[in-house]
């Protein structure tokens, strides 16, 4: 519609212009000179018609190779100053009359040479502008993404090599975000299968890690932390006894009560189990899990192992699970005894705050048993 109405504006013109000057209906005056400026601008400058609604972004727009916009801008502004002095020249004989025989000519050249001057610069800003404003958003993404912040960009106007620039960054972040979908599937699944293969060897603590895999979570959850570490979070504790496979079966399977010896194993599993993920590889992805899994035994007083920590020096998540863990432990049944009811349970956590366990911690699980209705108000206390 837009471009209709400026066409029949040009033809108007041209009209009026054919009838007062009869005698200069010639190939100077002719319309398809307005045409081959309004050709030029609109190739030039189709992004601004883009954002003013001239191009619908959901049609993809006719291709115009940058090559050819700097052409044409290069051609504009090299014939436009010759036809526009041409244009003031036939203005000027066609006022004097056909009896003047001289005219001032250098007036006319340098008002002429100022407006050509003040147009090449306009049309250069406009080209500018067509360059340096798609390079900007490409830039901008691109340093989100080294801060691996990957946004897709989301208006792509653009109809020469620069759009195919932001498409091909299009692409590249939607594989980037692809290959961490694939990866952290591979890694939940890695983990389900290490646990799924310690519970097959101990089939008497089936379901402990997922069990305590959650109250850990609940725990997390409690103290607001973000989905980042809740996630890492969860992960530990679903392996937090990983180095029970290193362990003997005749002393992971023993259902009486261990010798010193066999006790000494046993307080190496989670030594182990660090041990053995820092085998894998990369190891980023398991690193934040690395701390919990080893100090999820470590207690308070510092009478803990495999390190003795206490107090602060305990890392977060190996607190977390240390509360889970005891909790899971102690009202799980077990082939020699039968586990203890929740409220027993409570009560031997509620004791051990600020020796074997975080205070804190403690009560924060408490809380989540009263509120998951799993604990009496009047026991939580």
């Amino acid at each position: 519609m837009v471009v209709n109405n400026f066409f029949k504006k040009i033809a108007i013109h041209d009209e009026k212009r054919k009838g007062a000057f009869p005698e200069r209906n010639n190939a100077c005056w002719n319309g398809s000179t307005s045409y081959f400026f309004y050709i030029l601008i609109v190739l030039s400058n189709e992004n601004l018609l883009a954002k003013a609604g001239g191009i619908d972004e959901k049609r993809p727009p006719l291709p115009v190779p940058l090559k050819m916009k700097l052409q044409l801008t290069v051609l504009f502004s090299s014939t436009f100053p010759v036809l526009l002095f041409s244009l003031a020249m036939e203005i000027k004989w066609s006022l004097a009359g056909p009896s003047a025989s001289h005219w001032s000519y250098w007036p006319w050249a340098a008002v002429i040479l100022l407006f050509s001057t003040a147009f090449s610069v306009f049309l250069t800003r406009l080209l500018v502008d067509e360059i340096h404003e798609p390079v900007s958003v490409l830039l901008s993404h691109m340093k989100r993404a080294e801060n691996e912040m990957y946004e897709l960009i989301a208006h792509n106007v653009y109809t020469d090599e620069f759009a195919y620039l932001l498409r091909g960054f299009n692409h590249m972040i939607d594989a980037v975000h692809r290959r961490d979908r694939t990866n952290k599937e591979l890694l939940n699944s890695f983990i389900t299968v290490l646990t799924a293969a310690l519970d097959a060897r101990d089939p008497y603590t089936a379901g402990h890690s997922l069990r305590v895999a959650r109250y850990a979570l609940a725990i997390g959850k409690q103290l607001s932390l973000p989905n980042e570490q809740l996630d890492a979070l969860y992960r530990s504790a679903l392996l937090h006894d990983i180095g029970k496979i290193g362990v003997p079966d005749a002393i992971l399977l023993k259902e009486g009560k261990l010798s010193d010896d066999e006790f000494a194993w046993i307080k190496k599993h989670p030594a182990l189990g660090e041990a053995i993920l820092r085998e894998v590889r990369p190891i980023e992805p398991i690193e934040p899990l690395l701390a919990g899994i080893r100090s999820h035994h470590e207690r308070i007083d510092g009478k803990g192992y495999p390190d003795g920590l206490a107090g602060d020096e305990i890392p977060l998540f190996g607190k977390i699970i240390a509360v889970a863990d005891a909790f899971d432990a102690m009202t799980s049944d077990r082939p020699y005894r039968k586990g203890m009811d929740i409220r027993q349970a409570a009560d031997i956590l509620r004791k051990g705050k600020g020796t074997q366990w975080d205070s804190e911690l403690v009560d924060l699980f408490l809380k989540h048993l009263q509120e998951e209705k799993l604990l009496s108000t009047s026991a939580a206390s």
